[in-house]
């Protein structure tokens, strides 16, 4: 059984940032404790060797903790070159065909706190001018394999999705710059307030950024007489150095949220039963959503009981459930001059995208002009109690209206904004 406690190490007088050492004590019937420190920071294994270690484990990074909409992680490759900027320590994805950028780097490497941002950023930068072509021919180069590569890794991982679907999907997200970021060390030693200051000067990438410390523990094993090794991943945790945050960068703006961890002495407060269903749900609808439009970016994490399903110009369709009025449903928000703007012109075709949505055998939305903003809406009932069969249904019936949504409204506001010119 392995116990794990932290010590907070802050001297008196010192202006460093909190440190937060971590001990695990390793309990067996026959023998004592065993007590197993963490190899310091900046001492741990050599940066290639925590790259040969993420490639061949990617399942240690706590990735769903950031987003619980990805899926298996699945190797792809180690240094992958990208022309003009350098290599990517390893290249994953998932199981839907998420990119995911890993960049490996030991604190004690200077470096690491000047350029390892600004060069995980380059890298997403040139990828975004890659075509899927461009991606399969250097995925190629790296694995020294034909063909479609990437699908072919996810194929055999036990991914469902049809060929094209990936390459559809990964195309997408290359034009949009829509990756997930990672830096990867033993010891996060940058500060939040910097690496926010590196993210607002990447407009229009659509990245998710993530932070994870791989703490190292070594023993020795008496029984087995050898040297053993127990990695201890964390996801943006009050660590060595930084708080816990969380960074991401919306294309155009980025949003930094910053979670403190509490202290010792007001711990904090587990997740309520409401949060963890809501979550639970939440990972549920996202994997499961399917849009026709192939251009359309899939459904992002909101708050709590709603998501954001991204649309041209301002305003996102929301998705939402309430168990205090047993509904479901779906808006579209207009504030602002503009908005009321896009919300009139949308009006002119009233009739027709109510057409749509009868041939979609779904209710015709309600369109609420306000002085200040308007809606464009869709409530259906789902009262309590919300059984596993009725989450089902509520999955089913949201997304269709999340696909009916795009369908009737993405061309239009397109056109209107001239973002597909």
């Amino acid at each position: 059984m392995l116990v794990t406690y932290g010590l907070q190490a802050s001297p008196p007088g010192a202006s460093a940032e909190p440190v937060l050492p971590m001990t695990l004590v390793l309990l067996d019937d026959e023998d004592s404790p065993a007590v197993i420190a963490r190899v310091p920071h900046g001492e741990a294994r050599r940066e290639h060797r925590l790259r040969d270690l993420i490639f061949a484990n990617p399942e240690i990074l706590p990735v769903q903790e950031l987003d619980p909409s990805i899926g298996q992680l699945i190797a792809v490759t180690r240094e992958l070159n990208v022309p003009g900027v350098g290599f990517v320590d390893v290249l994953l994805i998932d199981d839907k065909g998420r990119l995911v950028i890993v960049e490996c780097k030991l604190w004690r490497n200077p470096q690491a706190r000047r350029e390892v941002v600004g060069q995980i950023l380059d890298y997403a930068r040139e990828l975004a001018r890659f075509s899927y072509d461009d991606l399969q021919r250097e995925v190629s180069s790296s694995t020294k394999r034909t063909g479609n590569v990437l699908y072919e890794l996810a194929r055999d991982a036990g991914s469902s999705m049809e060929e094209s679907e990936f390459v559809d999907r990964i195309s997408r997200d290359l034009r949009a710059g829509r990756f997930l970021l990672l830096i990867v060390g033993d010891g996060i030693a940058e500060g939040t307030r910097r690496i926010g200051e590196y993210l607002r000067a990447q407009p229009g990438l659509a990245f998710e950024f993530g932070l994870i410390e791989l703490a190292e523990y070594r023993f020795f094993d008496v029984k087995a007489a050898s040297e053993r090794l127990i990695i201890h991943p964390r996801l943006l945790a009050r660590t060595t150095v930084i708080e816990r945050a969380v960074i991401r960068n919306e294309a155009p703006g980025t949003v930094i949220e910053e979670v403190r961890e509490a202290s010792a002495a007001a711990p904090a407060r587990p997740a309520s039963e409401f949060q963890q269903s809501w979550r639970s749900f939440a990972a549920r609808l996202i994997s499961a959503i399917r849009f026709d439009d192939p251009g359309q970016p899939p459904p992002r994490p909101g708050g709590l009981g709603w998501m954001r399903v991204p649309l041209p110009g301002p305003s996102p369709l929301v998705l939402w459930r309430a168990s205090s009025s047993g509904t479901i449903g779906a808006q579209i928000h207009f504030t602002g001059a503009d908005g009321l703007g896009v919300f009139e012109a949308l009006a002119a075709d009233r009739e027709q995208i109510a057409r749509e949505f009868a041939d979609a055998g779904l209710p015709e939305p309600e369109w609420k002009p306000e002085s200040d903003d308007a809606y464009i809406s869709v409530t259906l009932a789902s009262p309590l109690p919300w059984t596993e069969a009725v989450e089902d249904e509520q999955v089913e019936k949201l997304g269709a209206l999340a696909n009916r949504f795009v369908n009737s409204f993405r061309p239009r506001l397109l056109q209107m904004t001239g973002e597909g010119r």
